[in-house]
């Protein structure tokens, strides 16, 4: 049993860290106590608290600044809907065809870019106005606007004081996924190199690991990191923990890059073949830097690894230069890859090195299993 316990502490770490944990605390905190505030309001504003509740839901967001942004368009959205409805009460009473106008003229005015997420406000606002505010809707309007603007505020400010969030997580296990998902590319293009050449095949190319998911997935979790940041009390005690981060996820997107590249030059079968002993030594340096990047887990690199990274990338530089027989193209593609290769592994081995103990701060899928 006494094995299973390291797992499950491992377990409960990784769903504290989670994004999800921290936005249901923060949904709850925030609409909780809109609740009880609202509740507080005197007259029969404390009646309609309930919205006082879905105002502070309304604008939880993964960064403060999204908060204050999301919490104005969402009051705008509310009283552009309450307009809406009270202008359509003026020519006439409440009945199919209003509630009709309502939703579709809220959803002509919803359309307006700078709402964005807020824009379902505008129908749906209107619509309870008709429905609920009666032949004369002033107070209904009232206490809908002033709770929603008191649930926005409390939102903003839970968000900001009790729960300022700073997406570590996801940056993480971004960044350690892109990176084995390109170890399995660098295996593929050597098993394919290995492979007479991968030139049985016209398709090679098409069954390579597809790295561009996981690429895209670091370029958003850096996006949203970098957002996060803004206006945040938290930002400056972890800002060399983010710039380490951000170095390494920009390093791995640029070494995915450089690797499809490589992929594409060496595998490009209407391009001349590479002779043996080229195409043996570039198949050596993909599989040195896939056995990095699947060995360094999250701590800095193996020195062995990175000995025997370079040890391959002086290899075919020396047998591009000692190679006679082989055609231009050949040797050209051979010292394009050596290149790429040296510049990928001297980048990833710094920005690795760099944030070293940095990317443990929160706890990361398990690793590989050989």
């Amino acid at each position: 049993m006494r094995p299973s316990r390291p797992r499950a502490r491992a377990a409960f770490s990784l769903a504290w860290h989670h994004p999800v944990t921290a936005l249901a605390a923060k949904s709850a905190a925030s609409a909780g106590l809109a609740f009880w505030l609202g509740g507080l309001l005197p007259g029969d504003l404390g009646e309609y608290r309930y919205y006082a509740a879905l105002g502070a839901y309304s604008v939880i967001y993964p960064s403060v600044s999204d908060s204050v942004v999301q919490g104005a368009r969402a009051v705008v959205g509310v009283l552009l809907g309450a307009l809406l409805a009270m202008g359509l009460q003026l020519t006439a009473w409440t009945n199919p065809i209003t509630v009709g106008l309502a939703v579709g003229l809220g959803v002509v005015v919803g359309a307006w870019r700078w709402l964005r997420d807020q824009t379902t406000w505008v129908p749906v606002v209107a619509l309870f106005v008709l429905a609920v505010g009666g032949a004369r809707p002033e107070g209904y309007v009232e206490a809908y606007v002033v709770q929603i603007v008191l649930g926005a505020v409390v939102g903003t400010v839970v968000n900001f004081v009790a729960f300022a969030p700073l997406p570590l997580h996801e940056l993480q296990t971004s960044t350690t996924a892109l990176r084995r998902e390109l170890a399995r590319q660098l295996r593929a293009v050597a098993n394919a190199l290995a492979d007479d050449g991968g030139r049985q095949e016209d398709n090679v190319l098409a069954t390579l690991p597809d790295v561009g998911p996981a690429r895209e997935r670091v370029r958003l979790a850096i996006a949203e990191a970098r957002s996060a940041r803004r206006a945040n009390p938290r930002a400056p005690r972890t800002a060399h923990i983010h710039r380490a981060l951000f170095d390494l996820g920009e390093t791995l997107q640029r070494c995915s890059t450089a690797v499809e590249s490589m992929a594409i030059v060496v595998l490009d079968p209407s391009a001349a073949e590479l002779p043996d002993d080229l195409r043996r030594r570039t198949a050596d340096l993909m599989t040195a830097l896939a056995t990095l990047f699947e060995a360094v887990g999250d701590e800095v690199p193996d020195e062995r690894h990175v000995a025997q990274a370079r040890h391959a990338v002086d290899g075919l530089i020396e047998s591009v230069e000692a190679e006679n027989g082989a055609g231009r193209e050949s040797r050209y593609v051979a010292g394009a890859a050596a290149v790429s290769g040296l510049r990928c592994l001297e980048a990833f081995v710094t920005a690795q090195r760099r944030s070293g103990a940095d990317a443990t701060v929160v706890p990361g899928p398990p690793p590989l299993q050989p």
